[in-house]
């Protein structure tokens, strides 16, 4: 075992019980959260979406609006 994995194990130990389940619900959302796709990923996939941002990001500021129209 490394020396960072002994350390988080040696904190989580000191925890109170009912602490540690909280750092294993953590744990396991970080896991989910890991393998889930970003939404960058996203709309990186999508190339009409790639390409709006592309064109948006290349407008010069003088043609932008200061007013929504949605």
């Amino acid at each position: 075992m490394s020396s960072l994995q002994e350390k988080i194990n040696q904190e989580i130990n000191a925890l109170p019980l009912t602490s540690q389940k909280e750092v294993l619900d953590f744990v396991l959302f970080l896991k989910k959260a890991v393998n889930t796709e970003t939404d960058t990923d996203y709309l990186s996939k999508n190339p009409d979406i790639k390409q709006a941002i592309i064109d948006g990001l290349n407008t010069s500021l003088d043609e932008c609006s200061d007013q929504l129209d949605w």
